[in-house]
């Protein structure tokens, strides 16, 4: 049983809106950096591809609001399989559409639903890749961070933390 903290506030799509003008401007600034790293196992186009994915999400957000907190997710997700080159487009567009989707139509979602709808992300993520934890793919990333959230909620510190 969760031990949610009764006055958890729910996140609505204002906030999944800022979520995402804070991603996009996150990776927009360190694209250089993310493409850096890429180059030494890859081919140097990562951050790149992201930073136009993220910021193409981000103006269409802008352009046309989506309604609910999922919604913003499944628009991501779409912009970054259309807009993102190689696997990263297909797998991060995954993880996100399938976050979205999974939180429904809602006004607003609580950290646990999003929590359960990154779950369903990161399961399809695994599912599209074929990867298994230890396999040095992004699942190494994911399920640690959703592993520190589920553990967040369950002591009933507040989402944000």
């Amino acid at each position: 049983m969760s031990a949610l903290p009764a006055d958890e506030p729910a996140i609505d799509t204002a906030f999944m809106r800022r979520w995402l003008d804070s991603a996009a401007t996150a990776i927009d600034r360190e694209s250089a950096h993310l493409s850096e790293l890429d180059s030494a196992i890859g081919d140097g186009d990562h951050g790149t591809n992201m930073r136009r994915g993220f910021l193409a999400a981000r103006t269409e957000v802008e352009q046309q609001p989506p309604d609910t907190p999922g919604g913003v997710l499944v628009a991501l997700g779409r912009l970054l399989i259309s807009k993102v080159g190689g696997a990263s487009g297909p797998l991060y567009g995954t993880l996100f559409r399938r976050a979205g989707k999974e939180l429904g139509d809602g006004a607003t979602v609580s950290a646990a639903q999003l929590r359960d709808g990154l779950r369903a992300g990161v399961d399809a993520v695994a599912k599209l890749g074929g990867a298994v934890p230890g396999d040095k793919t992004m699942l190494d990333a994911l399920l640690p961070a959703l592993d520190a959230l589920s553990g967040a909620l369950e002591a009933g510190e507040p989402a944000a933390a």
